[in-house]
């Protein structure tokens, strides 16, 4: 297989556990898991309403509230039942559909006639709420409520807190308590809850649907057994509830979006046939909760809000069709994901992982302002994975391609070529030991062993070479057949460069003797400049200058007068240990001595290698 199919069957493989991620993610959920999920699913959600922006709030609704402003003007604090049966006319007076009470009106008052009366006077609801587990439950009176509730009910419901005995059967009853989620943000809704009662349990529907209801049919509750989710049907589009049983609300704007009129000042208020909520935000209630547009929205406001949403059919789907949609985008950018984050040009790969990005969190939004909560830390989660096994690939890939390339030049010059722009330019002439080795007859042996034979026995030899030259810091900056230039000095000159070169050949000599195999060595040191040559596309490292010309003479040298080593006095009187070696190893020097195409003349070291040093 070539390198290009085996790049693609190491992807293929790659995108396939990418896209297993995608899905462990996908089922794990991880916005619906725990604190830190749901709060970073929170924040998310946030930022989608902010992106959006508000919206024109549901007209059947309008909300009364007792105010700063209403509270002085009463009597008495909280408001007494006469002060609420009294907005109650007003209200029905000024063409009201529908009141609904987001008030508990537990003890029994003696003015509770006065209100009984003025919940006579058309559709209303009364709030309930669950008590404390060790409370007596209150007994139920409930007109309407749902007519059909499908699938189990809580095991562990707590007491029912429900309005004063003189208030019942003269209104509906719908439940006024609000869940936060894990977060302490006020996101969703719960269409019923279930309460006991001393009949037994009792599933009561929430105060919107209850007013929505209260002339209409009565709604339906469907859940799925032990399956999440569910539906609630009744005189609005059907409702899909979300994976808790809750329906998530999609707040129109800020408090004060939806009409809320002061119950000090309702002679202006137009109720005409609308749903109105009557609820409390004067100082002392303390009925107010975060959520994602507003920091202090009255709990009031956010039945209203359900509402409006029901009979709009506004409410965020976050169901299971929601979880398949939001798994299908989380599957599509991990791998997406992987293919931008794997781009071969950094460039490029931050260029479409950027895009990649923007396109994810735009499809998220676009899906939430159709009204539909997808899971955006599994969507993000996905693409991050995505991403971030693709820029991994990529790094892996571009060490490799590094760690190959790199074995195309000396390891002492690899580093000054990666780590510049312009590698090894503009530097001057610098000092080196340049050596020419050769294999003596080489081309005899190569037509005796033939290509395959010459190829493993020159792979076997330049092995030789460079073990015996990287623990001396020689550079080997070209093979060429049976020819080597060895370079000591590089990429900076140091101490010891002509002695290293010496001790170099006394290896080599060693290690091709081992082998049967005869060199020629020839060597100079002088000024060379260090640089790099070709075109655009292909370059090489090189070195120049009358020492590189030189050594390769001195090779030819030494064949010619059967030597086994041909070193320049520049090299041999460089360094006295290297003046040491040669006498040891009985070079002898030989004065005046010319070289092919060369006008001056050399004194010239030649004779056999020394046995090595032990």
């Amino acid at each position: 297989m070539t390198g290009r199919g085996l790049a693609l069957v190491r992807w293929a493989r790659v995108g396939l556990l990418v896209l297993i991620g995608a899905l462990v993610l996908v089922i794990w959920h991880p916005g619906e898991r725990g604190r830190i999920g749901a709060g970073i699913e929170g924040r998310l959600l946030d930022l989608r309403f902010a992106v959006r922006g508000p919206l024109p709030p549901s007209d059947p609704v309008a909300i009364v509230v007792f105010d700063d402003l209403a509270v002085s003007t009463l009597e008495a604090f909280p408001p007494s039942r006469a002060d609420i049966a009294r907005i109650v006319r007003q209200a029905f007076a000024a063409g009201a559909e529908v009141v609904a009470l987001d008030l508990l009106l537990v003890d029994p008052r003696d003015d509770d006639p006065t209100l009984a009366e003025a919940l006579k006077l058309g559709p209303t609801v009364l709030g309930v709420a669950e008590a404390r587990s060790e409370a007596t439950p209150s007994a139920l009176t409930i007109p309407g409520g749902f007519g059909l509730v499908v699938g189990p009910r809580p095991t562990a419901a707590l007491p029912a807190m429900g309005p004063a005995p003189g208030l019942q059967g003269h209104a509906a009853v719908g439940h006024v308590t609000v869940r936060h989620d894990s977060d302490g943000m006020l996101r969703r809704m719960w269409p019923a809850l279930t309460v006991q009662t001393p009949d037994g349990l009792v599933t009561v529907p929430g105060l919107a649907i209850a007013a929505i209801s209260v002339q209409r049919s009565r709604p339906d509750l469907i859940l799925s057994g032990g399956f999440p989710g569910g539906r609630l049907e009744g005189a609005w589009p059907t409702a899909r509830l979300d994976l808790q049983g809750a329906l998530p609300l999609n707040f129109y704007g800020p408090s004060g979006t939806i009409p809320i009129h002061s119950a000090a000042a309702l002679s202006d208020a137009d109720l005409h046939g609308k749903i109105v909520f009557i609820g409390a935000t004067a100082t002392g209630f303390g009925d107010r909760h975060a959520t994602s547009l507003d920091a202090t929205l009255p709990g009031v406001e956010a039945h209203a809000t359900f509402a409006g949403n029901l009979l709009d059919g506004r409410v965020l789907r976050r169901d299971l069709m929601a979880l398949g949609l939001g798994g299908a985008l989380a599957v599509t950018v991990a791998l997406a994901g992987l293919f931008a984050g794997g781009l071969a040009r950094p460039w490029l790969a931050l260029l479409v992982s950027a895009l990649l990005a923007a396109a994810t969190l735009s499809a998220l939004q676009a899906a939430f302002e159709a009204g539909w909560w997808l899971d955006a830390t599994t969507v993000l989660g996905a693409l991050l994975v995505g991403l971030a096994v693709g820029g991994t690939l990529r790094f892996l890939n571009t060490r490799r391609r590094a760690t190959n390339l790199a074995r195309f030049q000396s390891p002492r010059l690899v580093e000054a070529i990666a780590s510049q722009t312009n590698p090894l330019s503009r530097l001057a002439p610098q000092q080196a030991v340049v050596l020419f080795v050769d294999v003596a007859g080489f081309t005899t042996m190569a037509e005796r062993m033939g290509p395959a034979g010459t190829a493993d026995f020159l792979s076997a030899f330049h092995e030789q070479v460079e073990a015996a030259a990287d623990p001396l810091g020689g550079a080997i900056l070209d093979f060429s057949g049976d020819g080597l230039l060895v370079v000591f000095g590089l990429p900076e000159p140091a101490e010891g460069d002509a002695t290293h070169a010496l001790e170099f050949a006394e290896r080599l000599f060693h290690a091709a003797a081992r082998d049967g195999v005869s060199l020629r060595i020839g060597g100079h040191a002088g000024k060379v400049q260090l640089g790099i040559l070709g075109g655009k596309r292909h370059r090489v490292v090189s070195i120049s200058g009358d020492v590189v010309n030189t050594a390769s003479r001195l090779q030819e040298f030494a064949k010619s007068q059967g030597a086994e080593l041909a070193m320049s006095d520049a090299l041999i009187a460089s360094e006295s240990r290297a003046l040491a070696w040669a006498e040891t190893a009985q070079l002898t020097p030989l004065a005046d001595q010319s070289l092919r195409g060369r006008s001056s003349t050399e004194t010239i070291w030649i004779g056999r290698c020394r046995s090595p040093a032990t």
